[in-house]
């Protein structure tokens, strides 16, 4: 490993040389404090598009395993989400937790060829107006970083 090689988190650096044959599999979770009771929270997560899939594909397979996996799942609607380079769909569903009935979005978007970014904002039901529109602002809001060529990472 390299004596300047670093690995880029929210907090700062690790020295660790990461292979370009890795995949990037963080998990992003932002929760407003609820003082001990369920309040909104946006989860972002990544995948790899499996080849000959594509993102409505994969949304329709989401649809199916979350109905087989979340307790009283519900499909409510689909909006459209409109990003500055694209446009895609979010679900809205309803689904029983431990801590009650929760209201979920969930959308993905491509980024850098196969690499899906599977955005999931929840909050008890009901999703307060207020609450649902800044999470649909900050999801459609995202912008993708320019990916570098590769010798343009090289050190």
């Amino acid at each position: 490993m390299a004596d300047d090689a670093v690995y880029d988190v929210n907090e700062g650096t690790l020295p660790l040389d990461v292979p370009g044959t890795w995949e990037d599999q963080t998990i992003h979770v932002l929760r407003l404090p609820g003082d001990g009771r369920a309040t909104a929270s946006l989860v972002i997560t990544r995948e790899i598009l499996p080849v000959g899939m594509e993102v409505g594909g994969y949304m329709q397979s989401e649809i199916v395993r979350l109905q087989a996996t979340l307790p009283g799942f519900e499909l409510h609607g689909r909006v459209p989400v409109a990003w500055v380079d694209v446009t895609g769909e979010a679900l809205l569903t309803r689904w029983q937790s431990s801590e009650g009935q929760m209201d979920q979005i969930l959308t993905c978007r491509r980024t850098h060829g196969r690499r899906l970014l599977i955005f999931t904002a929840t909050h008890p039901t009901p999703f307060p107006t207020p609450a649902y529109d800044a999470l649909m602002a900050a999801i459609a809001g995202f912008v993708p970083r320019e990916r570098l060529a590769p010798e343009a990472t090289a050190r």
